[in-house]
């Protein structure tokens, strides 16, 4: 009855006693807001348009102005340097002000473009309109020669629309079926409509600093020492400090075989709005590493979106999300096989992430943070400046 099942989830979560140190802290009364969708304002617009004319390269014959001082060559120079931003801010991990920064521009390109379409429809002649008409070509075209095709432009926007997935799947609670609720722990399952996958999502606190719950996720070979029933997890490339190819396996219940994923994941600083996010996704191949064929011995599923969303609360505890939507190569998920998984695998990570984050002398983890001084100090200062931009 319900005190058998509350004795099997206080075994599996731990219980505490009111005023304990690490006491309850309720679901319900933590909010964690969207990160805003891109859009742009009269105020910005403004802004664009004086930059534009700043950029612009001393007048010389041939210079072609196109609106008030605005040359060809001066919204190339534009959206050049705003583009070398964007890539700084990528490669220093920060997906989302990276992709701001580009999809406000590219906003503002088609509204010029909108607005050269409207005066044309509308048959206008006025010197102004031609003068506006004209920069809306140019800045398009400067938009086609300089970002569209640029490559890591389009890694920008490939990687926000995995992630922006990845976080409105967690947001909306729309067809969740419930798995387990308490004050700690609340998860849930979902047999997407029209598809083979099903999704699986966890949200729960976890009693430790998010400096302490980064070294799990991000030595990813080290996952069979915490994560649940993961038998195997083998590095297979690292394009960059927060990117890995990763092959892991799942040991599964008796007759299934085990199951076998290839991941592409990739961690991302989104402070500026007080929170890590790591998406995920399987890959059949990729650019950095020859995908190996799946063994006999497994079954390789197709996770189409995943990851662990991670709010700080304070210095001791963490806000943790985890959603997986994968396809698990069964013709038939028995409610058997649904509720070992959920009860072996989905339920435990945060008991697991919490049990193993309080590292203990000899652990892999520490050697591992010593011999990677350098990027485990910058997230410890990435993480100080926010707290006093917070506390500010």
């Amino acid at each position: 009855g319900r005190q058998a099942r509350d004795v099997m989830f206080s075994r599996m979560f731990g219980s505490r006693k009111p005023g304990e140190e690490g006491k309850e802290k309720d679901l319900a009364h933590l909010h964690i807001p969207s990160i805003p969708e891109t859009s742009i304002s009269t105020d910005y617009i403004e802004s664009i348009l004086t930059k534009v004319k700043e950029a612009n390269p001393k007048e010389g014959k041939g210079t072609e102005k196109s609106e008030k001082g605005a040359s060809a060559e001066g919204l190339r120079s534009f959206l050049a340097s705003e583009l070398e931003m964007a890539k700084k801010d990528f490669a220093d991990d920060k997906l989302f002000l990276a992709a701001d920064r580009m999809g406000k521009l590219r906003l503002f390109v088609e509204a010029r473009g909108k607005a050269n379409t409207e005066n044309r429809d509308a048959n206008q002649s006025r010197e102004e309109d031609k003068e506006s008409n004209k920069m809306a070509e140019q800045l398009q075209k400067a938009w086609d020669e300089v970002v569209e095709g640029d490559k890591t432009y389009q890694a920008i926007v490939s990687y926000e629309v995995r992630a922006r997935k990845f976080l409105r799947i967690l947001e909306n609670d729309e067809g969740w079926s419930l798995s387990h609720k308490g004050n700690r722990l609340v998860s849930h399952w979902r047999e997407e409509t029209d598809t083979d996958t099903y999704s699986f999502r966890v949200a729960g606190i976890v009693d430790t600093c998010v400096l302490n719950i980064i070294p799990l996720l991000l030595e990813t070979d080290l996952y069979p020492t915490w994560f649940p029933l993961m038998k195997l997890a083998e590095d297979l490339a690292s394009p960059s400090r927060f990117h890995k190819v990763v092959r892991s396996m799942l040991k599964m219940p008796y007759p299934l075989l085990g199951r076998e994923a290839m991941i592409d994941g990739r961690g991302w600083d989104v402070m500026e709005h007080n929170r890590i996010v790591i998406s995920s996704m399987s890959v059949e191949s990729h650019p950095d590493v020859k995908i190996p064929p799946c063994p006999k011995d497994r079954v390789r599923v197709d996770i189409k979106c995943g990851g662990f969303l991670l709010v700080p609360i304070d210095d001791n505890s963490t806000h943790v999300t985890v959603m997986f939507n994968l396809n698990p190569k069964v013709p038939y998920l028995p409610s058997s096989i649904m509720n070992f998984f959920l009860r072996h695998v989905v339920n435990q990570i945060h008991s697991r992430m919490e049990r193993y984050s309080k590292f203990k002398p000899g652990s892999p983890y520490l050697e591992r943070m010593a011999n990677k001084a350098e990027l485990y100090a910058y997230l410890e200062k990435r993480y100080q400046e926010t707290r006093q931009k917070k506390a500010a």
